[in-house]
């Protein structure tokens, strides 16, 4: 099963819903911007939602089937992948968080 595939987690509009991550994230970290991107699959983003947060602000990535495929977090000083998803519901070995890959943002011209 791949992050947010199964019909009933993954998806904002369901109270209590975890997002599966059962693959490597990939973190994209601007550190200037002081905001991080968990990438968790490959697939075009159909819509971003607002999630509530208590520490910084937290955006919600879907694809058309309403799979989390990113998390945006932004205001956040501390990069690692623990500290980045204690603000959503997640599901996670510890094995998968291990390797999780961080990169550059790749900050392009508009």
């Amino acid at each position: 099963m791949s992050a947010g595939s199964s019909p009933d987690i993954g998806k904002s509009s369901v109270k209590g819903f975890v997002i599966p991550i059962s693959e490597p994230p990939i973190v994209e970290i601007d550190t200037e911007a002081t905001a991080a991107y968990i990438r968790l699959r490959d697939s075009a983003v159909a819509h971003t939602e607002p999630f509530g947060s208590q520490k910084g602000f937290v955006m919600l990535d879907f694809d058309a089937e309403g799979n989390v495929v990113g998390i945006e977090v932004v205001g956040r000083q501390e990069f690692s992948i623990r500290e980045l998803i204690k603000q959503v519901p997640v599901e996670a070995s510890e094995a998968v968080l291990n390797q999780t890959r961080y990169v550059a943002a790749d900050l392009q011209a508009a």
